[in-house]
């Protein structure tokens, strides 16, 4: 269970990083998985009408809900004895997470249990259209990752016949929202990590076209993860403060919490360093020889710029200039003030790799 909502299952993610399958899943899993996909895009069509978001709008929410909750329920299998899993950071557990080797029949039943949460309260959610478009867009994606084409069928069929695992109807409370839109976004880095480093060795070998479509497929993970987190900062600076902040410091935990330590998105902070340093050429350079190469990095480098951006404003929205929980009184900096020095940090790192870099310097103090 997680320690800030006891009513929720614990989650189970792979202990090797990869939540991406090596083989299809029985016939009935991918043809519910078929199904789901085909209503997400439905979703995402919906949310990006260029007549705007009509009536039709709540029924293909509805239908992708519907669909998203059937296929969670026909890859349930048997709930994994998790009580000699140790949490092997405190955020997990907090978030109830823990990791494990699990086969693909598993990771499917994990991750469209954690998608089903999610899109049920996206669609409860009061976020912008194009942070819900992103989000199912990212949905489609990990869910695409789950039956890969050209793999072999899996040999262990599902538990069709089992009940759905409770609860997807989730709370309508900030907190719940809280915890099941972060389980999502660690899929999400993770997923993110995984694409950037194939496309790191990609290019490595000299591959350009598998570099740029796992580059493409990064991007979307990455725009996706910023779409959960604006999705999990959905609720008021007091809602915040009353009902959140206090259960990730003592006495609610032993420890005080920060991203900093979150494996996933460390996961994803060094494939990204990594990157950096094997696809090195200034933008204009490699413009020249990859255009298609060239565009598809700053794609995916603009979309890590914006999510740190991002993650200033819903700070800003939610502490205000107060510190982070793990500064402490003596810090002289507010939490805004360490993410934006992070910011420019990134920001400068990025400049010559991008199209439209950002000029910012840092200076010391």
């Amino acid at each position: 269970m997680s320690a800030a909502c006891p009513d929720l299952p614990v989650v189970v993610l792979p202990e090797n990083q990869l939540v991406r399958a090596r083989t299809r899943p029985a016939v009935p899993v991918e043809s519910a998985l078929t199904e789901t996909v085909e209503a997400l895009l439905s979703l995402r069509a919906e949310l990006l009408n260029p007549a705007g978001a009509g009536g039709s709008l709540q029924d293909a929410a509805d239908a992708a809900v519907k669909r998203a909750d059937r296929l969670a329920a026909v890859a349930r299998l048997a709930p994994m004895d998790t009580a000699s899993l140790v949490p092997i950071v405190p955020n997990h557990e907090y978030f109830g997470v823990r990791t494990a080797p699990v086969d693909d029949a598993r990771l499917v039943c994990e991750v469209t249990t954690i998608v089903a949460r999610a899109l049920t309260d996206l669609c409860e959610a009061r976020l912008d259209l194009n942070d819900q478009a992103a989000e199912v867009l990212s949905m489609v994606q990990v869910l695409a990752g789950l039956a890969p084409a050209d793999a072999p069928r899996a040999a262990e069929e599902a538990d069709g016949g089992a009940e759905p695992p409770a609860p997807y109807a989730v709370g309508r409370d900030e907190l719940t929202r809280w915890v099941i839109t972060h389980h999502f976004y660690f899929v999400l880095n993770l997923a993110a990590a995984d694409a950037v480093s194939r496309a790191t060795a990609a290019l490595k070998e000299s591959d350009r076209e598998t570099a740029r479509a796992a580059l493409d497929e990064a991007t979307v993970y990455v725009r996706g993860f910023t779409a959960a987190m604006m999705h999990s900062g959905d609720m008021s600076a007091p809602c915040y403060d009353a009902m959140v902040r206090p259960t990730m410091q003592p006495p609610a935990v032993p420890v005080a919490l920060t991203g900093r330590t979150q494996p996933e998105h460390k996961a994803f902070r060094k494939a990204m360093r990594t990157l950096v340093k094997v696809s090195a050429e200034p933008f204009a350079e490699l413009a020249e020889t990859d255009a298609e190469l060239a565009l598809a990095r700053d794609a995916l480098l603009e979309a890590d710029l914006q999510d740190i951006e991002r993650h200033i404003a819903v700070t800003a929205a939610l502490v205000g200039d107060d510190r982070s929980i793990v500064q402490g009184e003596a810090s002289a900096e507010s939490a805004i003030a360490v993410l934006r020095t992070m910011r420019h940090t990134r920001a400068e790192t990025y400049r010559g790799l991008m199209r439209f870099g950002d000029p910012v310097t840092l200076v010391e103090a």
